[in-house]
């Protein structure tokens, strides 16, 4: 699985757009970041799975309960890959976890700027695309819950993600 981490804010990501001529196009904006933080993993498979999980913030504990997840949700090891970012250090009682998970989960890190070595950066544009470009979300709640229902989407229908993996089988 490619994991990774991503961060939405609360003012959509602005996008290019049809507008008619002569018209400036307009998104509402509050000019506040209000972050949603959220994990997300996606399968190596012709049909890739998509986990996620939001987070108050990123850090090693935060990515412990991730990690926790997805094994929870898993019938087999999993050979997670991720980038070298700080919230993937884990404390003591995460590296004890990971030790004793070994059977079950194991972490392959990518070499240091090397985002297109990662499956899961696809994930995050397509997310963007279909949920947070030129778009205004009122409250907190409703983007997040605008990215579940793409989340869930993903889920639903793999083929949406399936083209940023298959280039790694």
């Amino acid at each position: 699985m490619f994991g990774d981490e991503a961060s939405f804010w609360l003012d959509g990501s602005l996008h290019r757009t049809w507008a008619r001529v002569g018209e400036q196009p307009h998104v509402d904006t509050y000019g506040m970041r209000k972050t949603a933080h959220v994990y997300g993993a996606l399968s190596l498979e012709v049909r890739p799975s998509f986990r996620f999980q939001f987070a108050h913030k990123f850090n090693g504990h935060t990515f412990l309960a991730f990690l926790k997840l997805l094994v929870r949700h898993s019938h087999r090891k999993i050979f997670l890959i991720l980038d070298n970012g700080t919230c993937h250090n884990l404390k003591e009682d995460g590296k004890r976890w990971l030790a004793d998970n070994k059977h079950r989960i194991e972490l392959f890190r990518l070499p240091p700027y090397s985002p297109n070595l990662n499956g899961i950066e696809g994930g995050w544009k397509e997310t963007k695309k279909h949920t947070t470009h030129n778009a205004f979300f009122h409250t907190t709640d409703e983007r997040d819950a605008a990215l579940r229902s793409t989340f869930r989407r993903f889920q639903r229908n793999p083929a949406m993600l399936a083209g940023h993996v298959a280039r790694f089988l």
